[in-house]
């Protein structure tokens, strides 16, 4: 759970690839395939969150009474390999810059407690049975509850490095998406008292508000003004658009050879997402599985 958590919360950092000349990999994309990759490389919070919550529960089955945390997990979403993104004005209005403005460490200081309190020998055993994707244990199972199988399971998370090394550049790179943003998005911001320097709205809140949020609380009204403002210029220069078409220039090839294996993972995502919403709310719970 850390590791996918930790690569998850890298993709809202820009990360970028040597540009190559040209656009080899150009093609006719459909949208489906498109809005099923952007998903692929930006997987849910709350399928994360809901995999903590069946991972607990299964714990539980082996003898640990562990705390388990229901609450929203409030971490803002990437947009392919573009970071500072905001994928919705409710995105920005309830999550504002939560990695620069809130302690999101504070989700795990139960379950550390827990764990610390337990002797040597029931660490190692609750080590053993918690165990990961690879080796199997509540982690593993947790997650085939999601998302049917481990091998479903690698195969939605694997799309983003799939993406990543089927580009020749990151789409940040893309002459588009930085005019986008540096001639449209960079100014608009600044119009509205912003002084950004790109996709920059995150490192700005953190120096304009500091870490002054606990645990799942929202922004306050001065971080929210600016969240909304920054969605309103990046909708203004049309920038997620600009990025889809930036991904199928640059990976269109390898993404219409493989629109059927996509298209399968981004149904078992989706399937995911309404099993992890059940898991949330108390519907489905790892003893009361399918």
């Amino acid at each position: 759970m850390k590791k996918l958590v930790s690569a998850l919360l890298s993709t809202a950092v820009i990360l970028g690839v040597s540009a190559c000349g040209g656009h080899p990999n150009a093609a006719d994309v459909p949208d489906t395939v498109t809005s099923a990759i952007v998903d692929l490389s930006s997987i849910d919070m709350e399928i994360m969150q809901a995999q903590e919550i069946l991972k607990r529960q299964c714990m539980r089955t082996k003898g640990f009474d562990v705390p388990i945390d229901y609450t929203v997990i409030t971490v803002p979403q990437s947009y392919v390999d573009v970071g500072g993104v905001f994928r919705s004005s409710e995105e920005a209005e309830t999550v504002g810059y939560s990695t620069q403005t809130a302690d999101l460490q504070g989700r795990s200081v139960a379950l550390d407690s827990y764990v610390d309190a337990l002797s040597d020998s029931e660490r190692n055993r609750y080590e053993q049975e918690e165990g990961d994707l690879d080796t199997g244990g509540c982690a593993a199972q947790a997650y085939t509850v999601l998302l049917e199988s481990p091998e479903n399971t690698r195969a939605v998370f694997d799309t983003f490095d799939d993406v990543i090394r089927e580009q020749s550049f990151s789409a940040i790179e893309d002459a588009d998406v930085q005019s986008a943003v540096m001639d449209e998005y960079v100014p608009c911001m600044k119009k509205a008292g912003y002084n950004v320097h790109g996709l920059s709205g995150g490192e700005l809140a953190g120096k304009k508000f500091g870490r002054y949020r606990k645990w799942n609380e929202p922004p306050n009204a001065e971080e929210k003004a600016m969240a909304m403002q920054d969605y309103q210029c990046q909708a203004d220069a049309n920038l997620m658009q600009r990025i889809d078409n930036a991904l199928e220039r640059n990976a269109g090839t390898w993404m219409v050879a493989n629109e059927a294996m996509l298209l399968e993972r981004h149904e078992k995502l989706q399937q995911a997402r309404e099993r992890a919403n059940q898991v949330i709310s108390g519907k489905l719970s790892y003893e009361a599985r399918d």
